[in-house]
């Protein structure tokens, strides 16, 4: 179908929805919704919203409307483009709408399903379906949800919701709105592929419901929204073509695309999502392994042997450069316990962390294959670390995090000499024939400017997360010039400047790179369709 139908929302009494008056007064008693992890600063609003409903949030969206102010969306604050920093007028923070609000089994998918409010967040989801433990659910009382329930209990597999962001204190809302990913995407896909149903409130506080596989572009790229007032609204899809590789850079747009991914990964500029139904998987006994490596060039031939191996289906594959490594060893050294592993090897070494599934009980657990992959690498299984109890597998896990928290760590510390230092951290992925062209990039020009920096991340989908690290201002000058030459060269491969956290407001510069002015203002023309006064979430993706 290329026609769909808003849904009128009866505005609540905008006198009824909580609200905080004054910029003095948001910063002294609410300073939070002013910031994200990003710690953009320069924010500044007017107004502080607190709606519990759509009905309230369609009332604060008529009534900024008539007042002419702009509305950024706020939820859990942990995306670090400063997509939820406002830059004036009001914040509208979603943290109210924060209930699981049905369980079903869809027979025609053969899966598990959660329909959510968008601030869930994804420890709660994940914990709720893995202990199959609903509290909102089982307070209702509801014939439905019960059955529902009873099924799910009588089921004897553990399920899971996939994509994984690192960031399991996001919000389900959140990661929908930027198509959020992490390492499992190099098995499972972004949080698009899991997407089942979106409930999208417009700047005019009309909501689109948008079920997966009803309404797509026409041929020729057209969609037709018709509002409550029987006006229609002609969307046209940009025909930019899309990257090939995994992207929050910009609007998706394909031919003849489902409508439900054109708002998926659009950070909020056309609507922003209240609800969300989303799929669960199968969970099966994983073996983590982290193999160590002589040098980077050894380290990307594991990779793409991994890769290319159809006896292996890792559900992610991370890597670790020797400064990463460099930096824990130096921590280990500090602190023994901080790393929470055994000793790190010496200085030069690289890893590579992975996981694949695992049967201990099996005749042939997997385990042979790779030690010829590691043997063909010039490696030894003797050189790595293996587990697949949990307890053991949540020690991988902190060890995953330790390496960002550790940067983290240098940086705030060298913030208290130079309050305006902050680390870059690159968030560019390229195509798989790339890989190697952008590490050497990497390298050449980061030690070519004889700045410190840290590689690690999602390799698997040749997505590495390089941290540069200044000392003082004059290299931060530097890392920016050096920050820009590395996106410039990612597209020039390929590749995008946005792989998983989204342009935001800090961004936006970066993605006149990938795409000409016509296709930015293809861009710019679908956001002034769904929202004409431009009032929603500004500055954000679309420089103003």
């Amino acid at each position: 179908m290329y026609e769909i139908m808003t849904e009128f929302i009866q505005p609540a009494d905008i006198g009824q929805v909580h609200c905080i008056k004054g910029f003095e007064e948001i910063q002294r008693r609410f300073p939070v919704y002013l910031s994200d992890e990003s710690k953009l600063s320069g924010a500044h609003a007017d107004y502080l919203f607190f709606p519990a409903d759509e009905a309230e949030l369609a009332a604060v969206l008529v009534e900024m409307k008539r007042l002419k102010a702009p509305v950024t969306f706020s939820a859990a604050r942990t995306g670090i483009s400063g997509g939820c920093v406002p830059p004036r007028g009001a914040v509208v923070s979603l943290e109210r709408f924060d209930r699981i609000l049905s369980l079903r089994h869809e027979p025609s998918a053969g899966e598990w399903r959660i329909l959510a409010q968008c601030n869930v967040l994804l420890r709660d989801l994940n914990r709720q379906a893995m202990d199959k433990h609903f509290p909102e659910l089982e307070r209702r009382h509801s014939s439905a949800d019960a059955a529902a329930l009873a099924a799910y209990r009588e089921d004897t597999r553990t399920y899971f919701y996939p994509p994984d962001p690192t960031e399991m204190s996001a919000s389900i809302g959140g990661t929908v709105a930027t198509n959020a990913s992490g390492a499992r995407t190099y098995r499972y896909g972004p949080t698009r592929n899991w997407v089942r149903r979106i409930r999208v409130m417009l700047a005019s506080g009309e909501v689109l419901d948008i079920p997966r596989g009803r309404y797509f572009a026409s041929p020729t790229g057209d969609v037709t929204v018709q509002d409550a007032g029987k006006n229609q609204i002609v969307l046209r899809i940009p025909d930019y073509p899309a990257p090939r590789t995994k992207s929050t850079s910009g609007l998706y747009a394909a031919p003849n695309m489902d409508l439900i991914d054109l708002f998926i990964g659009s950070e909020g500029i056309l609507g922003v999502v209240t609800t969300v139904e989303v799929a669960l998987l199968e969970k099966h006994d994983k073996l983590s392994v982290v193999q160590f490596l002589q040098s980077d060039t050894q380290a990307l031939d594991f990779v793409e042997a991994l890769r290319k191996d159809a006896r292996v289906r890792p559900d992610f594959i991370e890597f670790y450069g020797p400064g990463a490594l460099d930096l824990l060893r130096k921590r280990q050294a500090d602190d023994p316990k901080a790393v929470g592993m055994p000793p790190l090897p010496g200085p030069g070494t690289t890893a590579v962390f992975f996981e694949v599934s695992f049967d201990p009980d099996a005749e042939d657990p997997g385990v042979g294959v790779l030690e010829t992959i590691a043997a063909r690498c010039g490696a030894s299984s003797e050189d790595s670390w293996a587990g697949y109890e949990m307890r053991e597998l949540d020690r991988f896990k902190h060890f995953r995090h330790v390496l960002p928290e550790t940067v983290n760590g240098i940086i705030a510390q060298r913030k208290r000499h130079i309050p305006e230092l902050h680390k870059l951290g690159t968030d560019l992925a390229v195509p798989d024939d790339r890989l190697r062209d952008m590490w050497a990039v990497y390298r050449d020009t980061l030690d070519g400017d004889g700045l410190e920096w840290v590689a690690f991340g999602h390799i698997g989908n040749n997505h590495l997360h390089v941290n540069i690290l200044p000392r003082d201002l004059h290299e931060l000058e530097k890392g920016i010039a050096a920050y820009d030459r590395l996106a410039a060269q990612a597209v020039a491969f390929g590749g995008v400047v946005s792989a998983e956290h989204g342009i935001g407001k800090i961004k936006s510069r970066l993605l006149s790179l990938m795409y000409s002015d016509a296709q930015i203002n293809q861009m710019r023309s679908v956001k002034a369709a769904l929202d004409p006064g431009m009032m929603i979430n500004p500055g954000d993706v679309l420089a103003e």
